[in-house]
């Protein structure tokens, strides 16, 4: 039996394996689950409060171990009473909210570790971003606005914190400096002129990735030199390189570049 845990501010539950299928309920940040299934993209699950089953993708599940699984059903959590708390992710030094009842294993200090990375309790409702020099006002706001999405989980057709996808982020970013992009990833890759090489990339620019057939199925925003801003699982920052995406945790390329195209 595997097991696994919800590392992010929610993870939706799906009555089938498919973005669009029928949501059935959400994981909280903190719950805990069985595995019973995996099937390409996407796991079949049970929690571990009332057994409830469903699919979520494979890019918001954290495996843990039995003896994790268990430790964290028997020791005493806290459960979150207000509407968000905040907790920083020490490898990052990221902060992100959480939901009104997800669940903190109990501390003292107000650290705490879940599948081998560390986190604390927060009072900042911002992150502490490393700053770019020589940035138009347009390009500043852009990037302050993003990074307030950071952790937030991917949700198929979503455009909030709580949830969001691709071309959601894409649209809300740009929108946020008064730019309004169409809201799918095939229809934004019609607008802005053609950047011919990633070196040439600058923050703010928009690169779109293909699959196999061609198709534009992903968008995300140039956060920095060869970085990447994006929703996929979570809204991350990767390398963007000529091939695509490189994701340094997988160690693998998660998408293949199309274009990148300057809005701005």
């Amino acid at each position: 039996m595997k097991y696994g845990i919800c590392r992010w501010m929610d993870a939706a539950m799906r009555a089938e394996a498919s973005h669009k299928s029928e949501m059935v309920s959400q994981l909280l940040f903190g719950e805990c689950y069985q595995v019973l299934e995996e099937v390409s993209e996407w796991v079949k699950i049970s929690t571990a409060d009332c057994h409830y089953e469903g699919w979520i993708s494979q890019k918001q599940h954290t495996e843990i171990s039995e003896s994790e699984y268990s430790s964290l059903e028997t020791t005493p959590s806290s459960i979150v009473k207000s509407a968000f708390a905040y907790v920083r992710d020490t490898a990052t030094k990221l902060p992100f909210p959480i939901f009104i009842g997800s669940r903190i294993p109990k501390n003292e200090d107000g650290k705490f570790s879940i599948a081998g990375r560390e986190y604390s309790i927060d009072t900042l409702s911002k992150p502490t971003l490393q700053r770019h020099e020589g940035l138009t006002e347009q390009q500043d706001e852009l990037l302050a606005f993003a990074f307030q999405y950071l952790n937030a989980p991917y949700l198929w057709g979503g455009r909030t914190p709580a949830g969001i996808d691709c071309s959601g982020f894409t649209q809300n970013v740009f929108r946020s400096i008064n730019i309004d992009l169409p809201r799918d990833a095939s229809q934004q890759v019609s607008h802005g002129e053609t950047v011919d090489f990633v070196d040439e990339a600058q923050i703010g620019d928009i690169a779109f990735f293909e699959n196999s057939e061609g198709h534009i199925v992903h968008v995300g925003i140039v956060c920095g030199q060869r970085q990447i801003i994006h929703a996929s699982g979570h809204v991350q920052i990767n390398t963007l390189d000529d091939t695509g995406i490189f994701n340094q945790e997988l160690k693998k390329y998660t998408h293949q570049l199309r274009i990148i195209k300057r809005v701005l």
